[in-house]
């Protein structure tokens, strides 16, 4: 277990008078999967690519993001507004195979609630298969984003999966854009999602955060800070949806500082890499923008499209409502300066 030095404990004796009233279906299963050691198939948002994937015995996990229609839940990811894979049909093709553990991404927080309402309604079929199931959402804002507030803020997010759905674990990230001055996560972004964590009493074996690589790699201090102060936690690194692969080097030299940490076994990938000459040499010029200074990558910026940049674990964002800075009705959560955190 572990505890914020300004927060309350998190780990077996503070969850477990909550645990035992649940009901056994709801509870979380003692062991479960770590995300970082299955084969992954992403973006399963139709019903050929579901086909594809259930007939795949290599594919032990799938990922599938969520939008909300004028039908209902629906699997898609945006600038998509339709899809033929509701995501009714989408859970029960998975609990009949029941082989493949889960990744639900939610893309809008509207379609979170009915979603939970349907997936604790399997909570028994899912249990009984073995079945993990992972929620996803980028639920505060981070570098390029800030101003823009979170899709699925962390105060409506993380209550509605809590209270509905228990027994799943959660996937934790930030939401960030791909141009503007900003080239990396700060000790504030680590800092904050460590608050959440505390805020919301989340265990760190329940949790994997997602971080998007090229914004991690001049971050890589304040990512370890933050594993070690939420011990058994999980770190994810993405590239997104359309985004140039990263080269092998920039890849090597993360694992490196992470198994310097000791970290290696906690930290998943997922990622394209440079397999051309042709990729090595555009990601060589992506990567000038990531590591010149930030009034240089604002004005390599300049010209960027007005349109909602795209974003996320593969995939892009939805914008919706602005997150306010601090929910109604909730304490204001009293800490330590960032600067401070960083150092721990």
């Amino acid at each position: 277990k572990w505890a914020g030095e300004h927060g309350p404990a998190v780990g077996e004796d503070a969850m477990t008078s909550e645990h035992e009233e649940l009901p056994a279906s709801l509870r979380k299963p003692a062991h479960h999967p770590r995300a970082s050691e299955l084969v992954w198939v992403h973006s399963c948002c139709s019903r050929a690519q579901l086909e594809r994937a259930l007939s795949d015995e290599s594919i032990t996990a799938i990922e599938a993001d969520i939008i909300m229609s004028a039908e209902g839940p629906i699997m898609a990811h945006p600038p998509a507004c339709s899809s033929d894979l509701s995501f009714e049909h989408f859970l029960e093709c998975c609990i009949i195979d029941g082989c493949r553990h889960l990744k639900l991404d939610f893309k809008t927080i509207k379609a979170v609630e009915p979603c939970l309402l349907l997936l604790a309604s399997r909570a028994d079929e899912l249990r009984a298969n073995g079945q993990a199931v992972w929620l996803n959402a980028d639920v505060i804002p981070g570098p390029n984003s800030r101003r823009r507030g979170a899709a699925v803020p962390a105060h409506h997010f993380i209550p509605l999966c809590q209270r509905l759905c228990p027994f799943a674990l959660l996937s934790l990230g930030w939401r960030v854009a791909p141009f503007g001055p900003e080239e990396a996560y700060t000790a504030e972004d680590a800092y904050e999602m460590e608050r959440v964590c505390i805020e919301h009493s989340i265990a760190g074996c329940d949790v994997v955060f997602c971080a998007a690589v090229r914004l991690s790699e001049l971050a890589v201090p304040a990512l370890i800070t933050l594993l070690r102060r939420v011990p058994d936690s999980q770190l994810l690194l993405w590239t997104g949806y359309g985004e140039m692969p990263i080269r092998e080097a920039s890849l090597a030299a993360l694992k490196s500082a992470l198994a310097a940490a000791g970290l290696s076994e906690r930290v998943g990938f997922d990622i394209s890499v440079c397999s051309t000459v042709l990729q090595n040499v555009q990601a060589h010029a992506v990567d000038f923008t990531f590591f010149c200074s930030r009034w240089g990558r604002w004005v390599c910026c300049a010209s960027r499209p007005r349109s909602p940049p795209r974003t996320g674990e593969r995939q892009p964002l939805v914008d919706d409502s602005r997150s306010p800075a601090q929910p109604i009705g909730k304490k204001p959560y009293a800490a330590p300066q960032a600067s401070c955190w960083q150092n721990v």
